[in-house]
């Protein structure tokens, strides 16, 4: 499916910007269109919070000057939570099922005064039923897409991830597709995928890798940047622990501790 439609999260983080040059970017790139939204937090997040904020206005600026100097259609929304109880992303949520991809920015745990909840990306990867695509914490992004990783373990996430990830793979310049101590059916499994993307216009190499001693989630990290990968893609899935839905523990691993942008899939 083309990306004609990306929903960005934008908030008072100092990531924000980037996050929002990464939407117009992708915008450009697939001919889009583009929607900016901030939510309101709840109370337990809005210290000193004025109705409305300075921050809001100076957002809402932000972006329609940013898009405007890019020449791109974009609407803005400022949701309120229904009696202030309904957090960020299940209100992101609601937005997201009009959506072709969802930017949202990797949870700082040092940031401050960052009013919006810390688990936002993988409550979107576990309940939007679209790609969410999440911008890291860290470092400068040069480039975005151009070297492209995909996670293969087999399965339905795996399979939904590829499938959403198609628009960037078509426009990469090198694909590799990396597999976790795979099965005796390895070898069958990496010819049809090739098969797969060879007709859909892409050309993979497949990798085959050990987890001895380490978590699968450090050996696809440190794959990625052995081969200087810019975007890695990853099926999730859900895991209950504790009375409450997550990630599964290489979503959530490399979710805490990815270095580049991930494109995740359920």
């Amino acid at each position: 499916m083309p990306i004609k439609e990306i929903l960005v999260h934008l908030d008072n983080s100092d990531r924000c910007r980037i996050r929002l040059e990464v939407a117009i970017s992708l915008v450009l790139k697939h001919q889009a269109h583009l929607t900016g939204i901030y939510a309101t937090p709840p109370p337990y997040y809005a210290v000193n919070w004025v109705d409305p904020p300075a921050e809001v206005v100076a957002l809402e600026t932000r972006f329609r000057e940013m898009t405007t100097v890019a020449g791109i259609a974009a609407d803005w929304i400022c949701t309120d939570a229904p009696g202030l109880i309904a957090s960020v992303s299940e209100r992101m949520i609601l937005q997201a099922y009009y959506a072709d991809l969802v930017i949202v920015g990797q949870t700082d745990p040092t940031a401050a005064n960052v009013r919006t909840q810390g688990d936002i990306p993988e409550q979107l990867a576990l309940g939007a039923g679209r790609p969410v695509l999440v911008i890291p914490r860290f470092g400068a992004l040069e480039t975005l897409g151009q070297r492209i990783m995909l996670a293969w373990r087999g399965g339905r996430a795996s399979s939904r991830a590829l499938n959403d990830a198609l628009p960037f793979l078509q426009q990469a310049r090198q694909v590799r597709l990396a597999m976790v101590n795979p099965d005796e059916q390895f070898e069958q499994q990496a010819h049809k995928l090739t098969n797969y993307l060879d007709l859909h216009g892409t050309r993979a190499s497949v990798d085959r890798l050990f987890a001895d001693n380490i978590r699968a989630g450090d050996v696809l990290l440190n794959q990625a940047c052995d081969l200087g990968i810019d975007l890695m893609v990853l099926g999730v899935v859900a895991n209950r622990r504790l009375g409450k839905t997550g990630l599964g523990p290489v979503g959530k691993h490399i979710l805490e501790h990815m270095t580049i942008p991930v494109l995740m899939s359920r």
